[in-house]
């Protein structure tokens, strides 16, 4: 090669442009004639030894260059990769001929992202706290007295709390929406099916439970039509008109044990014998529920945060990845095979282009926070902690054999592998980026100084995020393609 310009472009694209040395070229093109000579058999030539011009009179030159190209287009490539030091995510995006004499290729590369956090240091957010409610512990015994309940068939209409046996039909004829498109016809069956009916809560479609109240046992259809308009309906149902049609069979009146130290004691609830001890532990249960949530919710918002500061660039070839994980997790692995996914698409009536569409705008917020966390890691110097990846195989390992040394090798075979220790190690630094960032968003303002107390020391500036190239983990956590908690 007598030249190679590289031009970087942005979505983390580079374009090489590599001259050729005319003599290579020429190789080449000798290469490819004892090839098609080989492959066609010419007149007056054994196989192989046909002459160049024989070889272009007989296939035409135009084929013979081209076969010459397609052997040397990879090979020229993948050497000036090499040349440039450029780190590179993927195969050729583009590759193009500029010129045939001297022979100029034009090569478009995905290269690995650059991520710029820009002052991560200065984000702040308060982070809410709750406690459970008076409400939400009273709904947690109360779910537990309904796992004892006892239903009894009773001679009225249909009151709250009561439980409907019978015959129903749910029908919403299809309508074209705002966008032109045809919202499907929904047509639902089911025969001798036995429900609650409870206000806040859903009886097959939402806000049906106020239109079953006081309906009694009838032979006959009762048919009921209302207007769908729930606040938490699927956007494809909202101002859809609903048909419910029931044969109600029988109703049964929910009576609900009385909460007493018997009744804890039933429960056989290890450690708890009262009722008191019985509030305590479902207190302690939903705080930790509400933690968790708090918690979840408020690392949503400052991963946001993050991205909203941060320069992310990366290559589409990245997001494509991330679809192709999202794909495999949800048809369960079926996509390893053509025929496994095509069976998975037609079982949910969905073309692979239309199932990637619906992934796209989820992959690439995923990838995004992915490479934000992980630029995250390495300016922070948050490490992988071996010894913490050894007690998570070892933990996995006793939960499935339960101690029994027999069984312990054979368990280590299967669990303790690199890709699994890759995976723990990455989900490891994500949880620990996410601590990290969560530290930094609640660190209280620093305290304002006198003027007098000012060091004359020249300030800091604050620490950037580093334009770097991360190969290795950027392919990790999109294969990973780990959801932080």
């Amino acid at each position: 090669m007598t030249a190679i310009t590289s031009e970087r472009l942005p979505d983390s694209l580079i374009s090489l442009e590599i001259e050729v040395e005319p003599e290579r070229v020429e190789k080449s093109m000798e290469k490819a004639v004892r090839k098609i000579s080989q492959q066609v058999k010419i007149k007056g030539f054994r196989p192989g030894k046909a002459p160049r011009r024989a070889v272009e009179a007989s296939v035409g030159a135009e084929q013979v260059f081209a076969t010459a190209i397609d052997e040397l287009l990879p090979l020229i490539v993948e050497e000036a990769v090499k040349e440039e030091g450029i780190n590179i995510v993927g195969p050729a995006e583009d590759v193009d001929l500029k010129s045939r004499d001297p022979l100029v290729i034009v090569a478009k590369m995905p290269v690995t992202p650059t991520v710029d956090l820009g002052e991560y240091e200065a984000l702040r957010a308060p982070k809410q706290e709750l406690d459970v409610t008076e409400e939400q512990k009273a709904e947690a015994i109360l779910n537990i007295q309904r796992r004892f309940a006892i239903l009894e068939p009773v001679d009225r209409s249909v009151a709250w709390n009561d439980f409907i046996r019978g015959d129903f039909r749910v029908e919403i004829p299809e309508r074209e929406n705002d966008s032109g498109a045809t919202d499907e016809a929904v047509d639902q069956t089911e025969e001798d099916t036995e429900f609650p009916v409870r206000e806040n809560e859903v009886a097959l479609l939402p806000g049906l439970a106020e239109q079953l109240i006081g309906l009694n046992v009838s032979e006959d259809d009762q048919v009921i039509e209302y207007e769908l308009n729930a606040e938490d309906l699927p956007e494809g149902l909202i101002g859809r008109s609903a048909k419910f049609t029931i044969v109600i069979k029988e109703i049964k009146e929910e009576t609900l044990p009385q909460v007493d130290d018997e009744f804890v004691i039933s429960l056989d609830e290890e450690g708890i014998t009262t009722v008191s001890e019985l509030q305590a532990s479902l207190t302690k249960q939903l705080q930790e529920n509400v933690d968790a949530k708090i918690k979840n919710d408020y690392r949503e918002e400052i991963l946001d945060l993050l991205l909203a500061t941060a320069s992310i660039e990366y290559p589409n070839i990245l997001v494509e990845r991330a679809i192709d994980q999202m794909i495999d997790r949800e048809s369960n692995h079926a996509s390893h095979t053509q025929e496994g996914l095509e069976q998975w698409l037609e079982s949910i009536g969905q073309s692979e282009e239309e199932v990637r569409s619906a992934l796209h705008d989820n992959a690439t917020i995923s990838l995004r926070r992915e490479l934000a966390l992980s630029e995250l890691s390495t300016v922070e110097k948050i490490e992988v902690d071996a010894e913490a990846v050894d007690d998570q195989i070892d933990t996995a390992i006793e939960s499935i054999t339960s101690g029994q040394e027999g069984l312990e090798t054979q368990a280590r075979q299967l669990i303790d592998t690199p890709d699994y220790r890759r995976t723990l190690a990455s989900q490891q630094v994500i949880d620990n980026a996410l601590a990290r960032l969560e530290e930094i968003c609640t660190a209280e303002p620093e305290a304002l100084v006198d003027d007098s107390e000012l060091s004359t020391e020249k300030p800091k500036t604050s620490r950037r995020g580093s334009r770097r190239s991360k190969a290795t983990a950027t392919d990790e956590a999109v294969s990973e393609n780990t959801e932080p908690s």
